[in-house]
């Protein structure tokens, strides 16, 4: 299951880029927890869960966006504990996901399925 941003193995992804990174546990612990979910939901995946699925696919899909982003650019904050950012990142997920579709959206794509994260 590497297919999805869930399944890398976080630590490995960020010493590739850049070594001089140390990951604070909260966010492996973190990263693992939103990897299990993710992969149990797509365990569930039918013709008749696909609606519900998908938007909490694509939440846990941007939570670990983030996570990557916040370990990248030092953390949310300055003097933030990874605790901190990993609040930010379940309180702000859901508008960081939309400010990527917000610009020159036309009406008909309020109704779509990457407009209804959960």
């Amino acid at each position: 299951m590497d297919s999805f941003l869930w399944n890398i193995q976080l630590k490995e992804y960020i010493a590739k880029v850049d070594q001089t990174i140390d990951i604070d546990q909260e966010f492996i612990n973190y990263y693992h927890s939103l990897a299990t979910e993710a992969n149990q939901l797509v365990e569930t995946i039918n013709a008749a869960t696909l609606a519900a699925t998908l938007p909490k696919l694509m939440a846990i899909d941007e939570k670990c966006t983030l996570v990557i982003f916040y370990i990248f650019n030092g953390y949310a904050l300055e003097n933030d504990t990874a605790l901190d950012t990993i609040q930010l990142i379940e309180q702000e997920y859901k508008k960081t996901h939309r400010e990527k579709y917000i610009f020159d959206m036309p009406e008909y794509e309020t109704w779509s399925i990457s407009q209804r994260i959960i």
